[in-house]
């Protein structure tokens, strides 16, 4: 797995960024800029994905939380803030629970959990939803589109669905239904076992119509109520008049609500 490090070695937090589905560290180039000067910070491209190899081992949450995990062994990290957009987030939390000693903290940006799903048939029946959206590059296409509100730079947008469209099918489809799979087998158990602070940055949901859009200041979401119900103690931050990724279109903002976090735990 390909990863970057940069920042203090002497800093006692690291902070690790997990991107998204057919994404890559790249996401985070503001972040990882702004919090260099004050900590050690990792940023990684899960495989399948940029710079990293493709897996030899199935395509799922799980695997790559265990590439997580097994990067903060091999680094020795001993104090950690998990920073997960997006399919990120899945993947922060289940690689939380497979190391707490080495997580202090996480910080889910812009995450949203699958509902009304079968959980015997989920993983199969999101790979059926993918054929019935014309195919994977259709439906890339179709999601990717949607991502950025019309502030952000259409060469911004061009270059993240052409990112995203170059990811292996066999892995887009794997991670889209793993995605799937695990919110409905596992989201609900790990958010009630959860015991570290926990800080829930959103910007954007899906609606009935299939459609993403923006959220206000006030407003709630499924998944914001779905974290509510299961972990009261999560801290909710909205971020307004922002697309799906808010850590590039609203980077001050996320920096900020990332910065109160860290401060708690530091």
């Amino acid at each position: 797995m390909h990863y970057e490090i940069s920042g203090s070695s002497l800093s006692k937090q690291t902070i690790c960024f997990i991107h998204g589905l057919c994404c890559d560290l790249t996401d985070w180039e503001h972040q990882r800029t702004h919090f260099q000067d004050r900590y050690r910070v990792i940023g990684c491209d899960l495989k399948g994905h940029g710079y990293s190899a493709a897996p030899v081992e199935p395509v799922s949450i799980e695997n790559w939380a265990a590439d997580i995990a097994e990067l903060l062994d091999s680094l020795n990290v001993q104090n950690s803030v998990l920073v997960g957009h997006s399919m990120g987030c899945r993947v922060a939390l289940a690689s939380t629970l497979r190391r707490p000693e080495r997580v202090d903290a996480v910080a889910l940006i812009d995450g949203s959990c699958f509902a009304g799903v079968n959980e015997a048939s989920a993983y199969g029946d999101a790979l059926a939803s993918v054929e019935a959206a014309g195919g994977w590059p259709v439906l890339v296409r179709h999601l990717f589109n949607q991502m950025f509100t019309e502030k952000a730079p259409a060469s911004l947008r061009q270059r993240v669905i052409d990112r995203a469209l170059a990811i292996p099918e066999a892995v887009g489809q794997a991670g889209f239904a793993s995605m799937v799979a695990w919110d409905v087998q596992q989201l609900d158990s790990t958010l009630r076992s959860f015991v570290r602070p926990l800080t829930v940055i959103q910007s954007t949901y899906v609606n009935e119509e299939r459609n993403r859009v923006s959220i206000g200041k006030g407003e709630s979401t499924p998944w914001l109520d779905h974290v509510r119900q299961r972990y009261s103690s999560a801290v909710i931050e909205i971020v307004p008049d922002s697309g799906h990724f808010p850590q590039i279109e609203s980077a001050s903002v996320v920096n900020a609500h990332l910065q109160c976090l860290l401060d708690q735990v530091c």
